[in-house]
């Protein structure tokens, strides 16, 4: 038998963080077989944050405010790294553990004249470049803004992608959701002239990896809730998350942790391991 940790978010009804649990507190299944919980602690390792954001749309200012509050409220206990997604997906600071690089990019990000995003390559390389760093408590924050999706990946690539990269991610779409994308005219009859795949295929990763991988999906009207809404993502990964030790003989699978402790909502990854 092995140890295999995962990182479990638990919180009480209202949503705050739960403090003082224990492996007791903490029930897991591996494809259906109970396994033996070894330890449990509030997560400390640090972490590696890769930040997504669309800046193609007109809310670029409370994007930034509401990141660099995110930053501040983690330094110290995260590297950093910022990707932009508006028009052509662009490394904007590889990782980092100051905070003042963060702060410098993004007072230097200008609005994209472009109207669409490529989060979904930009998300399935982040991931991608998880993996190859073998980040040991990765996490992914996205804040887009709704509209027309051009990325090419599928959807069943970046979910993939996300899985293998073993991070927590969250996210928030900013304005009313886009259901679909822009169909072209008959006599146009190419593929290439509408965004309706793009679209589809984005709304299927939102729709899925948040969830499975023990993270957030949110959706935000008005730029004046992004601040809120990040600080509370702070607020989970620095108190709310606990490592949770297991044993097991499994290279992985569908994965189950929930506890018996009355009023508490664990949010935990759906499978492990590459399975």
């Amino acid at each position: 038998m092995e140890r295999r940790t995962v990182y479990v978010t638990a919180l009480d009804r209202d949503g705050k963080p739960v403090p003082g649990l224990t492996a007791d507190d903490f029930r897991i299944k591996e494809d259906g077989r109970v396994r033996e919980v070894a330890r449990a602690v509030p997560g400390s390792e640090p972490i590696q944050v890769a930040l997504l954001l669309d800046d193609g749309g007109p809310s670029l200012g409370a994007m930034r405010q509401a990141a660099a509050e995110f930053v501040e409220r983690l330094q110290g206990k995260s590297t950093f790294s910022l990707v932009t997604t508006g028009g052509q997906p662009r490394t904007r600071v590889n990782f980092t553990e100051d905070p003042r690089v963060l702060y410098g990019a993004l007072q230097n990000l200008f609005a994209n004249p472009a109207p669409t995003t490529q989060f979904l390559d930009s998300l399935v390389e982040v991931a991608r470049n998880f993996v190859r760093r073998k980040a040991p408590r990765p996490v992914i924050v996205a804040i887009i803004a709704e509209g027309e999706e051009l990325s090419d990946v599928r959807a069943d690539v970046v979910l993939q992608a996300v899985q293998q990269s073993r991070a927590v991610f969250y996210y928030i779409g900013l304005g009313m959701p886009v259901t679909s994308g822009t169909r072209p005219p008959l006599q146009a009859n190419r593929p290439a002239d509408s965004t309706e795949h793009a679209s589809i295929q984005r709304n299927v990763v939102i729709g899925a990896a948040p969830k499975n991988s023990g993270g957030r999906s949110e959706q935000v009207l008005q730029p004046s809730g992004l601040l809120p809404m990040m600080e509370q993502f702070a607020a989970e990964l620095i108190v709310a998350q606990y490592a949770v030790t297991y044993f097991t003989n499994s290279d992985g699978g569908k994965l189950e942790v929930d506890t018996p402790r009355p009023g508490v909502k664990l949010r935990a990854p759906a499978r492990v391991g590459d399975k």
